[in-house]
């Protein structure tokens, strides 16, 4: 996070908040803040330098420069810049530069599937491109949004420090999550997230949280993977429980540390690239 940022989140964090606001109130004034390229995510629009409520809930941050509502409503609407965690229902084209991925985002949303481009991968290129089949595992971010047409899909990004899309291993387990404790995980100062960080501090794992209540989790052995579910079942239904979830936290990382034998999980996943002749 650089100097701005930094300087745009303590800013962020001085207005007043943890209040449920009503379609129509003011949540934010942008005067406060330096950045001028947001990602709005559900319930909230802009008007000139504000931001606008237009359902029920309380504002929240993510940094660098998402803003939504977190509301009780768990049906996902997807917004540009969310990343979430999609299910490869079809391949569909016939020339490469046509080819696509149908990808599921999950029963909870209104508009179920979205297309992800077969070469929107990192390195992807006419000879050399993903290979993804029905029922993959893809960690993707909402490019584009439409009323009438398809929701775009994207694994790329201009800034060559966010290069962690991509296609997830078939051996990692899939957590179904609410909306509401999604992104508690993804927001800085949550217990949620400091869970994760403390968690990942000491123990290696990798994860993948989408905003559509999905969360892939693999560690690369049968127990601590299960170990690992539990943890974020368990911290689900701690409910935002500071102490709670601290007590969680420790319980499993002392559990992890006194495992004893684990069984590596059989990965036999294949690379997401095919050499083309």
């Amino acid at each position: 996070m650089d100097m701005k940022q930094e300087e745009d989140t303590a800013a962020i964090r001085e207005q007043p908040g943890q209040k449920t606001s009503f379609p129509g109130d003011v949540v934010f004034s942008l005067d406060t803040i330096s950045t001028r390229t947001l990602f709005l995510g559900p319930g909230v629009r802009k008007e000139a330098d504000n931001l606008i409520a237009t359902r029920c809930g309380v504002l929240r941050y993510r940094p660098p420069a998402t803003f939504f509502l977190d509301t009780s409503d768990d049906s996902y609407l997807p917004a540009t810049g969310d990343d979430i965690v999609g299910v490869v229902v079809r391949r569909r084209g016939q020339e490469v530069l046509e080819q696509y991925y149908m990808v599921d985002f999950g029963k909870n949303t209104s508009r179920q599937t979205g297309v992800l481009p077969i070469l929107a991968f990192k390195g992807a290129t006419k000879r050399y491109r993903p290979n993804l089949k029905k029922g993959d595992l893809v960690y993707c971010r909402v490019r584009k949004t439409t009323v009438d047409g398809p929701v775009r899909l994207t694994c790329t990004s201009n800034n060559t420090k966010e290069q962690f899309w991509g296609p997830l291993r078939r051996t990692g387990a899939l957590y179904r999550a609410k909306l509401s404790f999604v992104r508690r995980c993804l927001t800085e100062g949550s217990a949620e997230h400091s869970m994760i960080m403390e968690v990942g501090a000491k123990f290696p794992f990798e994860s993948a949280v989408g905003l559509n209540g999905r969360i892939w989790l693999y560690t690369g052995f049968e127990k601590s993977q299960n170990l690992l579910y539990l943890l974020f079942r368990d911290a689900e239904e701690a409910n935002g429980d500071v102490m709670l979830i601290k007590k969680i936290t420790g319980r499993f990382l002392q559990e992890t540390a006194t495992l004893g034998d684990d069984f590596p999980v059989e990965d036999n996943t294949q690379y997401w690239v095919t050499r083309v002749a």
